[in-house]
Parts: C-alpha cells; sequence; structure tokens
C-alpha cells in the first residue's frame, strides 16, 4: 500500500508544481511590453515618453549584472514600478533568463 500511495504522490506532485509555473513571457507582454516594447527594443506604447530600456541590446546586458536586473523589477527604477507584489525573487530571475536573454540574442545592437 505504501509504494502504490508513493507513486501516486510523484505523478501527482508534478503535474500540481507544472500547473503552478507561471508563464513569464505572457506577463512580459502584459506588464513590461507597453515600455520596453514586445521584441525589448525599448519602444512599446510609452517606451519613448518614460525611457523605456532597450533591453535587446546584446552589449548592455552583457554588462548588466543578473541579481541587479532581478532587484530593479522587483524594486523598479526610474520610471519603472517594482514588481515585488506580483513576482517572487524566482520568477524575476527567470524572467532575466528565460525572456530578456533570448531577445538580446535576437537582436543586434
Amino acid at each position: 500500500m505504501r509504494t502504490c500511495s508513493a507513486a501516486l504522490v510523484l505523478v501527482i506532485l508534478p503535474a500540481s508544481l507544472s500547473a503552478q509555473v507561471r508563464d513569464l513571457r505572457a506577463f512580459y507582454r502584459e506588464r513590461c511590453a507597453t515600455c520596453h516594447g514586445a521584441d525589448g527594443s525599448g519602444r512599446g506604447l510609452n517606451g519613448a515618453r518614460l525611457g523605456g530600456r532597450n533591453l535587446a541590446d546584446g552589449r548592455w546586458l552583457a554588462r548588466q549584472e543578473e541579481d541587479a536586473l532581478v532587484a530593479s523589477i522587483l524594486k523598479g527604477r526610474g520610471a519603472m514600478p517594482g514588481f515585488a507584489r506580483q513576482l517572487t525573487e524566482g520568477e524575476a530571475r527567470r524572467l532575466v533568463v528565460e525572456t530578456l536573454a533570448p531577445q538580446a540574442g535576437r537582436k543586434k545592437p
């Protein structure tokens, strides 16, 4: 009986964890693209007016520390609000690694 229940937990646990993994690309589209642009270029609807950073600039991104980018996302910077109430530190880190870094890899600075 214990083997059966342990196997059941192993089957159910990954499914519930994957349901909790947040789609950070959707978060970027909803919260960040207005200023940073869908492609990270900084040419979003409010980008020019508010000074949206060109996140697709690979040279700029390469000079940034991941921890500093995570802190900017969570605490805000300049006109950019902080997202600490919407994102965990881990999610902010994933946003940098999975969403911002690939954008910089696709665009030429």
